[in-house]
Formats: C-alpha cells, structure tokens, sequence
C-alpha cells in the first residue's frame, strides 16, 4: 500500500483510530466543496460508504479507503 495512501488517510483520521467515520469523511469531502452545505453531502457520503465499507461496519479502513482514494483522486489535492 502507497504511503500517500496512509498519509492521506491519517490526514482524514482526525481522532486516530484508524477508521474513518462518517462524520470524517464527510469532512474529507466538504474540503473538495466548501461551499456545499454538509447535510448537502450526506448522500453522497452514504454512497460512497455502501460502495468502499466492504466488511459493512460503519467505518472505513485504510484497505476500504484506498480504493475510494483511488477513483476520488481529488480527496489527495486538498491541502
């Protein structure tokens, strides 16, 4: 697994649990659309945790969020 993975991870990972959490993944998203109202994204972050939460439990690991990482190239130019 590529360390900008990890580090992108981490950078999401705002409590360092080693999951990310609906919550922090809404927050990685708002970052590509400040503008976007967060209630706005809850759709999409739903979507996005039915595709890449493989195992289903509420959470994204690093394995489940490099995946996502990799079709959202945009989560990594936010600075």
């Amino acid at each position: 697994m590529s360390d900008q993975y990890e580090a992108l991870f981490a950078r999401y990972d705002t409590d360092g649990d080693g999951q990310l959490t609906e919550t922090e993944v809404t927050a990685a998203v708002a970052s590509l659309f400040p503008a976007a109202e967060v209630d706005d994204l809850s759709g999409l972050v739903k979507a996005l945790f039915a595709e890449y939460d493989t195992d289903l439990d509420g959470l994204l690991s690093v394995t489940e969020f490099v995946p996502l990482a990799e079709n959202l190239p945009e989560l990594g130019t936010e600075a």
